[in-house]
């Protein structure tokens, strides 16, 4: 065995473990099981063959935005990626480890790539007010004096 199992089992289990501590963050934030987020998320894998292998994957399987290639490192080594979006949806907890669950497994499976993980941009926990024009206007005019 080349242990890569064991590498994606462990990759697996540190989400898992991380994935609480981030809802509660979320929930900090304001966000709610009804509070439709987009989710980035990153894999790695060894060269392009294998990148290009998870992008054919994703295209036929997912209606998500993605993007592969390599980046240089500071060594002159090239790390290659896959960077993408998923389309807005709700989450929760159970969700989300469902959700890397399968990420994950479609990293080993269809790379091989590791997926390294997800982030999201949440709402401010209270949204800025609105303003109509005509207030902008009003309150330009009396700035202007």
């Amino acid at each position: 065995m080349n242990g890569e199992p064991d590498r994606y089992h462990y990759l697996l289990q540190a989400h898992l473990n991380v994935n609480p501590k981030s809802w509660e963050a979320l929930q900090a934030r304001g966000v709610t099981e009804q509070t439709p987020l987009r989710l980035d998320f990153e894999f790695t894998a060894d060269g392009e063959a294998q990148t290009r292998s998870l992008m054919r994957f994703l295209g036929s399987s997912t209606d998500y935005q993605y993007q592969g290639g390599a980046r240089n490192q500071e060594d002159g080594s090239q790390r290659w990626m896959v960077l993408g979006s998923t389309s807005p949806a709700t989450w929760s907890l159970d969700r989300l480890n469902e959700w890397v669950t399968e990420m994950t497994a479609w990293g080993r499976d269809h790379g091989p790539a590791a997926f390294d993980g997800w982030g999201v941009r949440a709402p401010s926990a209270e949204p800025p007010p609105s303003l109509a024009l005509k207030d902008l206007l009003r309150f330009r005019k009396r700035g202007a004096r």
